[in-house]
């Protein structure tokens, strides 16, 4: 069981799906068939789920919301959740759909492709959001990606803010990420990668100068603390108008699925627990550095007694 020793709590907004890995030398092109010596993997994973489980074992006081179904993966993910220390009391059961399927390929260098169905997961209502947020105070912390409709994120955003809450932004996205633009300049901390940052800034970014530049159009924005990863250089943010790189740690990286997921999970625990951005950037460079060490997505998630 996890202990929580954290401030504020931390409600996660995200997917929660079951992941179908396999790995194989390299990835089939259009129309090849590739056998691999590898085994497939059934996991729990999904971005909402990855996430919560990363600050939970980090020690945050973490809650989940959304939907899910009550079929065989929607109840190994709930028992998962739970042997996790997470709060799964704001899911809300949805008999009526399918729970969210992932299948991820993996090559030998580590990088993979998903294709995501996230299927009981759209559902998501303005109503389980109100339901999930009834115990939110001041200081606590919304975790969220871009995987609901902006009109639903927009509504969520905004009942955090009212109640002064904190809003940590993975910008991943069925969509491109500028339909959300709009929404930008209520996120206190976003963490995109490149081609995500690129997507919301338009600058491609092969350099870290690139990069400062994306950060200083993510700030403008209104977002307080921008950071960008890097894949193996690590990452760069913003904090008071000056730009920080915090260096890549070198490891032998064999599967990078749950690394972002990872790395921002425990930059919210870390947040949660009023450790300031550059120790808690620092806390989650290592978490996932641990974690790109491993196979699967939440297999691989690190505990605080690790870092």
């Amino acid at each position: 069981m996890v202990v929580n020793k954290t401030f504020g709590k931390i409600f996660c907004i995200g997917s929660i799906i079951m992941d179908v890995s396999i790995k194989c030398k390299e990835f089939p092109l259009v129309g090849e068939t590739v056998y691999t010596p590898y085994f497939y993997e059934i996991s729990p994973g999904g971005k909402g789920g990855n996430q919560a489980t990363a600050a939970a074992r980090m020690g945050g006081n973490v809650r989940i919301l959304g939907r899910i179904s009550d079929d065989t993966y929607g109840n190994e993910l709930k028992i998962n959740m739970q042997k996790n220390g997470i709060d799964i009391s704001k899911l809300r059961i949805d008999s009526n759909e399918k729970s969210g399927v992932a299948f991820v390929w993996i090559n030998e260098a580590g990088y993979n492709r998903i294709i995501c169905s996230p299927a009981v997961n759209k559902k998501l209502s303005m109503e389980d959001i109100d339901n999930g947020l009834v115990d939110f105070e001041a200081g606590d912390i919304l975790l969220a990606t871009l995987e609901s409709d902006l009109e639903l994120l927009k509504y969520t955003f905004e009942k955090v803010k009212e109640k002064s809450g904190i809003i940590i932004l993975d910008p991943s996205a069925d969509k491109k990420n500028e339909t959300y633009l709009s929404i930008m300049g209520m996120v206190d901390i976003i963490k995109p990668n490149e081609i995500e940052a690129e997507m919301l800034t338009g600058i491609t970014i092969n350099d870290e100068d690139e990069a400062k530049k994306a950060l200083e159009v993510l700030n403008k924005m209104g977002i307080k603390y921008p950071i960008i990863s890097l894949g193996a250089k690590g990452l760069v943010y913003m904090k008071n108008n000056k730009v920080f790189h915090e260096q890549g740690i070198p490891v032998n990286a064999i599967d990078t699925t749950a690394a972002g997921d990872t790395f921002i999970g425990t930059l919210a625990c870390e947040i949660s627990k009023r450790k300031n951005l550059d120790d808690a950037v620092k806390i989650a460079n290592k978490a996932a550095a641990i974690c790109v060490q491993r196979m699967g997505a939440q297999k691989a998630i690190p505990y605080a007694t690790e870092i």
